[in-house]
């Protein structure tokens, strides 16, 4: 009966506060093979067995690619392929997402410091932040720790942080101002999408806003959308703010955001997530096509 409740409670907090639930059998199955899940990741960011591709950033005058986005990918022999939304929440409640983030990072700037050393491409990387670091006293030191071992320049990395994370707070504004001070770039995510964003830029300096890709799906068929969209590049301009459009997967969509002033785009038109040396021939091409 204690398991059962306690499974039964399990469930209702995660459909959050005031709820209920009743215990089934379904509910057992359901956490153990949560709970399978939870050490096999564990295991996996214990040995450094994630791994990591990368999206193309691009200008979109010039068609460049400017920048790589980092994205971690998890493939587990039993349970195949698991979504990075699924085992990233998971890797936060277990209290893993500090050594994740820590492996992310640095091999994203190796791979950069490794590019660059061949002289494939003055390029950038971008990697997601967790809400959860700025909370931590040990964020500012791991980024230092970071640049320092990999010996990436501090301006060849950006963070990119959700809007979640862009509150007025002062802990969350002293941790922007330390990394503005390391040099580093800062970008806000799926700008648009949350409740914050134009109270926040406020108090904050960020070099970079990257518009959602709930409003792009939407830019050729909704009048309101297109002037949304519009609106933002604006604003950022004026805030001395670079734009990236996330999501791009027409020629249409990307003629569009450039006829709005929009900076880089990012998406299937121009790349799918790709491994490092799929990424490597690609800036070779360009080397070449140069």
């Amino acid at each position: 009966m204690l398991k059962a409740a306690d499974t039964a409670l399990y469930t209702a907090k995660d459909h959050g506060k005031n709820q209920y639930a009743f215990y089934s059998k379904v509910l057992t199955t359901e956490a153990e093979y949560r709970f399978k899940v939870e050490q096999y990741l564990r295991e996996a960011i214990e040995h450094n067995t994630l791994s990591l591709v990368y999206q193309t950033q691009h200008d979109l005058h010039s068609g460049k690619i400017v920048g790589v986005e980092a994205l971690s990918r998890w493939h587990h022999p039993e349970l195949g392929q698991v979504s990075p939304v699924q085992f990233i929440a998971i890797a936060e409640r277990i209290g893993m997402i500090k050594q994740l983030t820590e492996h992310v990072l640095k091999t994203a700037c190796t791979q950069l410091v490794g590019w660059k050393k061949l002289g494939l491409a003055n390029i950038r990387v971008a990697i997601n932040i967790s809400p959860n670091h700025f909370l931590d006293p040990d964020f500012i030191p791991l980024i230092k720790r970071v640049i320092n071992d990999t010996g990436i320049t501090a301006s060849d990395l950006e963070l990119e942080v959700t809007e979640t994370v862009v509150q007025t707070h002062h802990q969350n504004l002293s941790v922007f101002r330390e990394l503005k001070k390391l040099g580093v770039l800062l970008a806000i995510d799926d700008f648009g999408t949350g409740y914050s964003s134009f109270a926040s830029l406020k108090h904050l300096t960020v070099d970079c806003l990257k518009i959602d890709k709930y409003f792009i799906d939407d830019l050729l068929i909704d009048t309101k959308t297109q002037l949304l969209v519009s609106s933002m590049i604006k604003m950022a301009h004026n805030l001395g703010c670079k734009v990236v459009a996330e999501g791009i997967e027409k020629p249409e969509q990307a003629n569009e955001l450039k006829k709005l002033g929009c900076d880089m785009a990012q998406g299937y038109l121009f790349c799918k997530p790709a491994s490092p040396t799929e990424i490597s021939i690609l800036l070779n091409d360009e080397m070449v096509q140069i």
